[in-house]
Formats: C-alpha cells, structure tokens, sequence
C-alpha cells in the first residue's frame, strides 16, 4: 500500500496576513497560518489552483510597486509549494506582475491552455512527480477558458488562451500509461449541481463535470467558484474545491494497493490564527506601509455608506450603490451607470479612507460606455430582476444567485434611472417603468450606459451588452476612480434617491 498526501489551497487572492484587513484584528486565514498547518515529507504535494497574486488590499498595494520580486513566491516558497496553475484574476495587473511571481515561484506552474507567447515564463503543461515511496503521479494544470472574456486586451497580448477540453487532451495522452495516479488542477468550477443533477450553466466556465466525464482523473482539483466541497465523485474521479481568501484548505489522501485500485479520503481544515512568525516579520514593511496607505484618508461625505443584507438592498436600493453610480455618471459622461457589489461588502465610513475603498471594490474593474437602446436597457434590467424568487407573497433571491456559485455581484444598481419590476409576473417581463428624467424611455430610444468591464463581458445573463456600440473605454481601475474622485470633490454629498419601485 502507497500513500499519497495533497495539500490544496485556491482563490486565496493575495491574503498572506492573517487579516481581511477591514480592520487590524488578526483572523484565521492567509498563507502565512495555511502554511503551519501543512505536514510535508516525501509522500506529500502541496498544491494552489490560481487567482493566487490579485484581490486583496496587499496585492493592490504590490501592483503600484516596482518589486521585480512578487513577495508572495517567497512565501510559498518557503510554504513548501511544489505545483501551481494560473486563475483569471492572475492576469488582472499584467505581464510583469505575473512574471514577478512565475520567476521566483520555486513550484512549478501547469496550466495546458495558456501560452507565453514570448516565451519568458515558465508555463509547462504537465508533470510526473515520483515519490518517496516509488508512486509516479502525473500533474495536469488548466484553467477556465473565459479568461479572454473578462481580462483587459492589453494585459492579454502576449498570451493565447485556449479551450480548456480540447488543451488536456494531449497532456491526458502524455501521461495515461505511465503513472500510478493522475491528478487535475483545474481553475474551474463545476456546471452542474451534484445534488439534482441539474446544469446550471451553457457556458464554458466552469467544465469540471465534462472534465470528469471526459478524462480518467483520479483527483481534480478545482477553485474559481468558492465553493467549500470535499468527499465528491463524478464518473470515478474524486473533486474538492475550497472557499476563497485562505480561510479553508483540503487535505486529500489517496492510498494505491498492489493491484493499483485506490482509496480517496478528502477533507476541508479550517485555517488556524498560528502564522509563520519568520515570514511575518520579513514581510512586515511591505505589510506596515500598506496599513498606512490604507488608513490614509482621501475625502468625506455626509454620511457613513453602510451595507444591509444584499437582499434588502436589492428591494429598496442603497446609498453605497448611488454613490458609486454617481462617481461612474461624473468620470464617464453616461446618461446611465450601473454598478453591483461583491459578495462581501465593507462600506464607507464617514470620513474615507484608502482601507475602505479597497475592501468596498476589491475587483481592478475598469469601465466601459456602451451605446445601447431602451430594448436593451429594458432586457438587462429584466435579467437584474430574476435576482428575485416571489412565493406565497414573500420575496426570497432566486437560486440563480445562488448556485452553483453565490454571486449577488451579478444584480445591477442603476442611476439616475427610475424603474419598477412586478414581481408578479413572469421572469422576463417584470419591467413595467423605466424613466430617465421624468420621462418613459422608449425601447427604440437610445441612451449612453456606463459599467464595468464585467458587466460588458456579458457573463452572468448579460449577453445582451457585448454586442452594443462601444461609446468609450475608461481603462483606470475603479478603486483609483474613487479615489481620484475624491482628489476632486473633497466633501461629497450622497444622492438618497430610491430608484427602484417593487410590486408584488
């Protein structure tokens, strides 16, 4: 009997500290307390699945540095990593950002449909790891194929991206025959729920499920969703896949026997609040000019931009989403903007700080005018209205937020549009008002509609966006927008306007 020990970590957007730096009280996720908790010998791999160098304050405040060296391939270095693959956010601030950590990373990085074409970093497209104990293990790294979609053209130039099926193939045909255990690092979610069976999704995102249907994996590793799971089989293959900033990571084990049958245990450990104290230390004046600059202020308003449940801001909207509906109207000259919130939202207080904005738009969006018509107008509002699930009277926010993947950052606040849904009728026509300036917007009419680039990359049920007229692209992150509005505007006074009516 041979043992095989993973360690799996993914999605930890850059949190090294023990923080989520809303505050500075210390909480158990990150590397630096992942890393204690790995036991490594001979018979062990550790293990990341991507969107590992971008979302958290700490990696926004690396991106404006000119650091040849990303600090966080020391760290997991010293962590132990010994295999990578690349997620889509990896790309968000650049080639040299991404080669700031590829070069230093001692793992290496395997990801079948990515190509360096200068040919400068060290992307292979799979391995054979041999262990202690004599187990050859083949490694195939890949990533969601909708990294094109989302990602800024210029950060894409040197790179191909390709399907994600059609790229495992040759590396699956590599490997099969000559290893005892082949296990997939996959930057991706599933498409199907596991416990109805039901597709929830047509794109190519998320292919774990053909992933599994397609190759004889023994493991696959998956990210991208957030979704804790462990202990689950689709067609033999046994999957995991861990929540996002480090706050959880599985451990799986796999024992072969003399016949080569094998024996998968998986579970997801809670991250501890013991950090590696020799890495908190080197990495305390990257860590302490940060919680300055964080806790700089940069203007004022009058009043503290606090969130409720998403639900309830949903119903009757929310001050946070007018104010930064109003700094998007102002940078981009739109009659329109919409804007939506991570799951996780801080809010403003009173007096702005860097902090607050970085931990209230944690995503490099940039924004884009597009040119569209009321009919348009009218089918994204109609797709932001089947956010909500109305039975027996009472509103509740439909599964489609909700599965596979939580993502109430797909529901859309606009301003200054006035617009009521009937939540008695059915999805799809549940827009009966929609007016700009006290006037009915006609569906042939035609109106300018500011919003960020995800939006217009037409995921989340918004194919109606990418085939309208680009009006213009504001390529300035949206946390720098924020900023630079309040570089301009000192004091702000928030718009209160509610400008959604609900019937039901």
């Amino acid at each position: 009997m041979k043992k095989l020990t993973l360690y799996f970590t993914s999605d930890v957007h850059g949190y090294v500290y023990p923080t989520d730096y809303r505050d500075q009280e210390k909480k158990p996720q990150g590397f630096l307390c992942m890393m204690e908790q790995f036991k490594k010998d001979g018979n062990t791999l550790i293990i990341d699945g991507g969107d590992t160098i971008q979302g958290s304050p700490f990696t926004t405040f690396l991106s404006r540095q000119p650091l040849p060296k990303n600090p966080i391939a020391e760290v997991m270095n010293v962590a132990g990593y010994d295999y990578i693959t690349l997620g889509n956010h990896d790309f968000n601030y650049g080639y040299d950002y991404l080669k700031s950590y590829l070069d230093y990373v001692n793992a290496t990085c395997l990801c079948t449909n990515v190509d360096d074409k200068l040919d400068q970093l060290p992307i292979q497209k799979h391995a054979i790891h041999t262990l202690e104990n004599g187990l050859k293990v083949g490694l195939i790294g890949v990533s969601t194929e909708f990294i094109p979609v989302w990602e800024k053209k210029e950060n894409l130039t040197n790179f191909m991206v390709s399907a994600t099926l059609d790229s495992i193939r040759p590396s699956y045909e590599a490997l099969k025959g000559q290893v005892d255990l082949m296990v997939g690092i996959y930057h991706g979610g599933l498409e199907y729920d596991l416990e109805t069976n039901k597709k929830l999704s047509e794109s190519k995102e998320n292919l774990a499920y053909a992933i599994c249907e397609a190759f004889d994996f023994d493991v696959l590793l998956t990210g991208h969703q957030h979704i804790p799971m462990f202990g689950k089989e689709i067609c033999g293959t046994h999957l995991v896949q861990t929540p996002q900033y480090g706050t959880q990571f599985a451990k799986v084990e796999v024992e072969v026997a003399e016949d080569g049958t094998t024996s998968t245990h998986s579970e997801l450990i809670s991250t501890g609040i013991e950090y590696n104290e020799r890495l908190y230390n080197e990495l305390m004046p990257i860590e302490s000019a940060l919680q300055t600059w964080l806790d700089e202020p940069v203007g004022f308003l009058n009043m503290p931009l606090t969130p409720s449940d998403h639900l309830e801001m949903a119903l009757h909207g929310t001050p946070l989403a007018n104010f930064i509906n109003q700094v998007q109207l102002e940078r981009s000259g739109a009659d329109i903007a919409c804007t939506s919130f991570a799951n996780s939202v801080k809010g403003f207080n009173q007096e702005v700080t860097v902090r607050d904005i970085v931990s209230t738009y944690i995503f490099p969006n940039t924004l884009v005018v597009l040119e569209v018509t009321g009919e348009i107008l009218k089918e994204g509002l109609e797709n932001t209205a089947s956010y909500f699930h109305l039975e027996n009277d009472e509103i509740s926010i439909s599964d489609k937020f909700l599965k596979p993947k939580v993502s109430h950052y797909n529901y859309d606040y606009f301003a200054p549009l006035h617009y009521t849904l009937d939540l008695t009728k059915p999805v799809g026509e549940r827009v009966v008002s929609m007016t700009l300036h006290d006037k009915e917007v006609g569906l042939e009419d035609t109106l300018t509609l500011a919003m960020n680039n995800y939006r217009y990359s037409g995921v989340g049920g918004y194919g109606m966006y990418p085939s309208c007229k680009v009006v213009q692209e504001i390529l300035v992150e949206m946390p720098e927008i924020i900023i630079d509005y309040f570089m301009k505007h000192k004091h702000v006074t928030v718009d209160p306007t509610n400008y959604i009516t609900i019937k039901k």
